[in-house]
């Protein structure tokens, strides 16, 4: 699962949108959940993994097991993000 933490309504949002939008573009079949950190989930998700530069992404298993996380600008490679899932399902 891809998850997009950020402050929505910020100087964060801009570079978020267009992460998404890009990623949206390049792997439709990808689903990127978006959560504002101004929120109970997003401030909890923010606390399970440690996060405390925003905006940050993070790529968990379906167990919910950590595969990787980029916090504070500038956002990774697009690639670099669906790599880090796609090695999990491949082992």
């Amino acid at each position: 699962m891809l998850v997009a933490l950020y402050r929505k309504n910020s100087e964060q949002a801009r570079p978020v949108y267009e992460f998404i939008e890009m990623m949206r573009r390049r792997y439709p079949d990808r689903v990127i959940r978006e959560l504002d950190i101004d929120t109970r989930d997003g401030a909890a998700e923010a606390n399970l993994y440690g996060i405390m530069n925003f905006p940050a992404i993070i790529s968990t298993s379906i167990d919910g097991r950590l595969l990787g996380l980029w916090e504070g600008t500038p956002l990774p490679l697009i690639d670099e993000v669906i790599g880090s899932a796609v090695e999990l399902q491949t082992v």
